[in-house]
């Protein structure tokens, strides 16, 4: 029998592109960055640079 390798992730990306602050906790989508501020752009939500500590 053959085993089925699994190809490995590409790695090549941005490796913050995972972090989880870099989701809304509100609707999940991807937060966009403005200045030192990350937006929602589905519900508005944001943190300021002073929410990420």
């Amino acid at each position: 029998m053959e085993s089925q390798s699994v190809p490995p992730q590409d790695r090549s990306g941005d490796p913050r592109e995972n972090e989880p602050m870099l989701y809304c906790p509100v609707c999940s989508l991807r937060l966009s960055e403005r200045k030192c501020k990350l937006f929602c752009e589905r519900c508005g939500y944001y943190m300021s640079c002073a929410d990420y500590y």
